[in-house]
């Protein structure tokens, strides 16, 4: 399998949920951000996370693996992260107005299924904006997503790594 099949774009897959993130809408963390930001992160294109995000993952009751990882995308156009199709059953994103079972609003990830797909929308008004969010991991294989610039065909990969639980030392 090539790396252009696991990461090539498709429209959201028949039980994939999608998520739109939006400056209006929220929530946006306050400030932009560091200019230099791409010094500490793993970048794919205009968006960033912090370096090694699944590096000390919180675990659940159920044996799965929790962390937040911000994301940070760079003013101009739409973003979308992507759960590639073969992971969809493993790998969930938590980004934006998030509900939970019963449509209320909420910031828990054990509150909501997660996301296969986020689209984040920058603000205007920022030279970079940062969503607050998570992943959750199913699993102890390496993670990677796909980054796919508005306009552009081209789908970029952002290896995650492999989770780990936090242990102290």
């Amino acid at each position: 399998m090539t790396l252009a099949m696991l990461f090539a774009p498709a429209t959201v897959a028949a039980g994939a949920r999608a998520q739109v993130a939006t400056c209006e809408q929220g929530p946006v963390m306050v400030g932009s951000g560091s200019p230099n930001w791409r010094r500490s992160s793993f970048d794919a294109g205009p968006l960033g996370v912090r370096a090694n995000p699944l590096s000390q993952m919180s675990k659940t009751r159920n044996g799965q693996l929790v962390t937040k990882m911000p994301a940070l995308v760079e003013r101009g156009a739409a973003v979308v992260l992507r759960v590639p199709p073969r992971l969809r059953h493993r790998v969930f994103l938590y980004y934006g107005a998030m509900r939970d079972g019963a449509g209320r609003r909420t910031t828990r990830i054990a509150g909501s299924p997660g996301f296969s797909e986020v689209e984040f929308r920058p603000c205007s008004t920022k030279p970079r904006t940062i969503w607050p969010g998570g992943i959750r991991v199913k699993g102890r294989k390496p993670v990677w997503l796909a980054v796919q610039v508005e306009g552009s065909p081209d789908t970029i990969p952002l290896s995650l790594g492999r989770p780990k639980p936090y242990s102290p030392a």
